[in-house]
């Protein structure tokens, strides 16, 4: 639980950086609208947004005859460009969290590679899906006899996800987002994680 709250100080700790950058390096002098996502020239990068969210996470895999006790906390930071209003890619760090199970702990992380599509339903709401591949690496540890492969392994594995936004100035947003990855696990190389988590997204 500790080392998931430091990656999310570094995540919100580089978030505000991209955020202070992107400030200091735009030459608009217009104001963005808030209902849509047209490409802003002065960015450094044009229709460039980042974002953090903070979530639930659910694994599904085998509890074992102990149970499982799902991790409280997920978290994910990520930077991303909109090729036009309604289609981009994206890239994110994300982290999800410690389960406990087997008298042990099994982690997931890794970085993912999506792309994005968006379109506008209401003033400054709009709907999101990606769908992408996330390169994962991931860590087993339990009791002896308890029955649960140990060890680590990494890959690569599908994602894809969906999420509504709500612009509430010409810069920041809220998001709800939905997300599911597949990550190699010791023993069992189609493992399932999804979150569903909140946050805030930064258009540059």
């Amino acid at each position: 639980m500790d080392s998931l709250r430091t990656r999310a100080a570094l995540a919100v700790g580089l978030l505000a950086c991209a955020c202070a950058f992107a400030q200091g390096s735009s030459t608009s002098s217009s104001p963005p609208s808030g209902a849509n996502y047209e490409l802003r020239r002065g960015s450094w990068l044009p229709g460039g947004y980042a974002g953090i969210n903070l979530g639930r996470p659910s694994y599904r895999l085998d509890c074992g005859p102990g149970g499982c006790d799902q991790p409280s906390l997920s978290g994910n930071a990520y930077v991303g460009g909109m090729f036009t209003p309604n289609f981009g890619a994206e890239i994110g760090l994300l982290s999800m969290g410690d389960l406990e199970r087997g008298g042990g702990d099994t982690r997931a992380e890794g970085v993912n590679f999506s792309l994005v599509g968006r379109a506008q339903v209401a003033a400054g709401v709009g709907v999101f899906g990606r769908v992408g591949t996330t390169w994962g690496r991931t860590r087993i540890d339990a009791a002896p006899g308890a029955g649960i492969a140990t060890g680590r392994a990494s890959g690569w594995g599908p994602a894809y996800g969906l999420g509504v936004d709500w612009a509430f100035s010409s810069n920041w947003s809220a998001v709800l987002d939905w997300q599911r990855h597949r990550f190699d696990f010791a023993g069992d190389d189609n493992g399932w994680v999804r979150s569903t988590s909140i946050g805030l997204k930064y258009r540059f």
